[in-house]
């Protein structure tokens, strides 16, 4: 009996301590070398205790308070403890931190989404790293953010989503800000925000370490800073002050300060050698006011301006881009309709990227560098206040789509080098009254000159091969466009109709010389073709009236000419234009029976074919100050 006794009460000794060495392992134990924790039930209160490092953990979920984690309210770190481990309250449930007064490291995702933190969030003064995604996802801070005196470097992703509200200081001790450390999602991001204020011994600025942030007023890059990473201040709309970049300023990174709103002037320092793309790009192609109104320093070393740059900017004042630059990106300075005086472009440029200086309407003249070899598409165009002839420099092959669309130079020179314009290079350059098609030129493209007001017949030289729809036609309201056009050289591939390029009438009869490749047949492209024999003189030539028109002053005029065709001279009773004008005759059957020239008001003479040209592509519209049509003897006005 005795022994039945003693064996029930060892079993209920044994299941009593195994029931308090159970109760004792679940709520306390060790969490690092000298580091230990316990936890409080009744109050929800977590605290870390002992000294030196806490253990680190792999996922979040290995952590030893794992099954309390929904229950923790408040976490205490005692005064010894240096380092906070990585993912060390991953997910808890804790509302409230108390940092002990000797935490020298945060882990990594240390505080990883614990949404329940709220209000403000402070530092203390010995904490030198807050490590990567420290606190992200910690949404219910929407307090201030005091960091502490000692802070060093801010991780990756450190305060990633979270709602942070007032002014941001960055303590003078912090040397680096790592990406996405203070990035908040649009709708998690407060209403307003105060300002930011970084410290003087910042050196790297991480890729979109303030992205969409919206801090107020003005920003001061300071010295010590060497690098801005890719998005760094991206669409910071409410930075509507100025923007002063440091002196020790190396590398802009893409898309930096894309869509803030700075205003006054910029000056990039020193030393930087590259312009990322977008790096200043302003809101203003969405009709909001645009970034900076003052004017655009570069410095000496720069060599890349990259796509987007300085797009949509307000500057002002001349731009000056340093000699050194190789290439500038496409949409770099587009609709930077600030800018005045002369745009010049130094000679160690050798691309300029498509749409580079679109609709810069307040450049007055424009110098292209020597080592250009192609203008891409719409780099020039809408260039509307030019005034100065713009000159192509040689060395250019190709002369790309809508490159110099509506920009108002009086006048262009082509090189001699040039193989090629795009479609609608020229398009709308209605300051454009003459211009020479060098030989080695091939093709034409749909449009190119298409209003243009020419005041001559277009020359193309033997070597064109193909001419686009309305390369050359003109818009009657102006009253005027490409009065004609002659080939000098074989027959070329014509895309579209004849009438499409030159406007000249269906019925009309093209005629080539004895020995030129290219015209067989009846017909070429739709039209009658017929040899030019050389010899044809003006015999059924007579006195004719052109009819009322008015001349440039609007004055009605009447103008009528007669030929003596025993001389081959022409008379008239009116100046029709500076220039010569081009006739050509026909017989009862429709026949080419004529050509000639009138040179001067009463110098008319038969054309040396085999000396000046090939092709006549004659336009049957009346001369710019006539508004009736002639109905004899159709003429090119040249």
């Amino acid at each position: 009996m005795k022994k039945h006794i003693t064996r029930l009460l060892f079993a209920a000794l044994l299941l009593l301590a195994l029931c308090i060495g159970a109760s004792a392992a679940g709520t306390s134990g060790k969490c690092g070398p000298s580091a230990y924790w316990s936890f409080d039930s009744s109050t929800g209160t977590l605290t870390i205790s002992g000294s030196g490092a806490m253990n680190d953990y792999e996922y979040g979920n290995d952590y030893p308070w794992m099954d309390y984690r929904d229950s923790i309210q408040t976490i205490v770190i005692g005064d010894q403890i240096t380092q906070i481990g990585r993912y060390a309250f991953t997910g808890t449930a804790c509302s409230t931190i108390k940092f002990g007064k000797n935490v020298r490291s945060i882990g990594e995702r240390a505080f990883l989404e614990c949404r329940n933190l709220n209000g403000d969030l402070t530092l203390p003064d010995s904490v030198q790293i807050v490590g990567d995604r420290a606190f992200a996802g910690c949404t219910g801070l929407t307090g201030t953010l005091t960091l502490g005196s000692s802070l060093q470097t801010i991780g990756a992703g450190a305060f990633y989503d979270c709602s942070f509200s007032g002014n941001l200081v960055i303590p003078d001790s912090v040397t680096s800000i790592g990406r996405y450390a203070f990035y908040s999602r649009p709708y998690l991001r407060p209403e307003t925000q105060g300002t930011l204020t970084l410290g003087r011994n910042l050196r790297t600025i991480g890729e979109s370490a303030f992205c969409e942030s919206t801090y107020t007023g003005s920003l001061t890059i300071p010295d010590s800073v060497v690098e801005i990473g890719e998005r760094a201040f991206y669409q910071c709309e409410n930075l509507n002050g100025t923007l002063t970049l440091g002196r020790s300023l190396r590398t802009i990174g893409k898309e930096a300060f894309y869509w803030c709103a700075f205003t006054g002037s910029l000056t990039i320092p020193e030393g930087v050698a590259e312009i990322a793309d977008g790096a200043f790009s302003s809101l203003h192609q969405f009709n909001r006011d645009g970034m900076f109104n003052g004017t655009l320093t570069l410095p000496s070393t720069l060599k890349t301006i990259g796509a987007e740059a300085f797009a949509y900017a307000d500057f002002s004042g001349e731009l000056l881009i340093p000699d050194g630059v190789t290439s500038i990106g496409a949409n770099a300075f587009a609709e930077c309709d600030g800018f005045g005086g002369t745009l010049s472009l130094p000679d160690s440029v050798k691309t300029v990227g498509e749409w580079a200086f679109y609709q810069c309407e307040g450049f007055t003249g424009l110098k292209l560098p020597a080592g250009l070899t192609k203008i891409e598409k719409l780099s020039f165009a809408f260039m509307a206040g030019l005034k100065t002839e713009v000159a192509i420099p040689e060395g250019v092959t190709e002369i790309g789509e809508g490159a110099f669309e509506c920009s108002y130079m009086p006048s262009v020179r082509l090189p001699s080098t040039l193989k090629k314009i795009e479609k609608q290079a020229f398009m709308h350059a209605h300051n454009l009254t003459k211009i020479t098609l060098p030989d080695g030129l091939e093709t034409i493209g749909d449009e190119a000159f298409d209003g243009c007001r020419f005041k001559k017949a277009i020359v193309l030289p033997a070597s064109i091969k193909s001419i686009g729809k309305k390369a050359f036609y003109g818009y009657s309201y102006y009253g005027s466009g490409t009065l004609g056009a002659y080939f000098l050289g074989a027959a070329p591939q014509i895309v579209g109709t004849l009438n499409a390029n030159c406007s000249f009438p269906s019925d009309w009869t093209l005629f080539y010389l004895p020995g030129t490749s290219g015209w067989t047949g009846d017909t070429y492209a739709g039209y009658k073709i017929a040899l030019w024999d050389g010899e044809t003189r003006w015999d059924n030539l007579r006195t004719s009236k052109f009819g009322y028109g008015w001349d440039n002053k609007g004055n009605e005029i009447e103008t009528s000419w007669s030929v003596n065709t025993d001389t081959g001279k022409i008379t008239l009773t009116d100046d029709l234009n500076e220039g010569c004008a081009v006739a050509v005759s026909y017989d009862a059957e429709g026949r080419v029976t004529g050509i000639g020239v009138l040179r001067t008001k009463t110098d008319f003479v038969v054309l040396n074919l085999q000396d000046t040209c090939r092709l006549f592509l004659l336009n049957a519209s009346s001369a710019p100050r006539l508004n009736t049509p002639i109905t004899i003897n159709d003429y090119l006005q040249t």
